[in-house]
């Protein structure tokens, strides 16, 4: 008999992206702008708003998955 124990867990991905002051700078006006518009308390332009695109897309990035607690577990037979 074959008896799978099934969980459910929630999964949170991170990104680390390495971004040049510089290039925040020169795109956004300042850094204080550019956290801003991360955390959505301003509303980026629509060219803003493509430029944060084309950056976090360009720039290195470091991706790590972490496993939450179980959600739900159950048995399936």
């Amino acid at each position: 008999m074959e008896i799978k124990k099934i969980e459910l867990r929630s999964l949170q991905q991170v990104r680390t992206y390495e971004l040049e002051d510089g290039d925040i700078i020169d795109n956004f006006g300042s850094i204080e702008r550019f956290q801003k518009i991360l955390d959505d308390s301003e509303q980026p332009t629509e060219e803003e708003d493509e430029m944060l695109s084309n950056i976090l897309s360009d720039c290195p990035v470091e991706e790590d998955n972490i496993m939450g607690g179980i959600e739900e577990s159950f048995f399936e037979y």
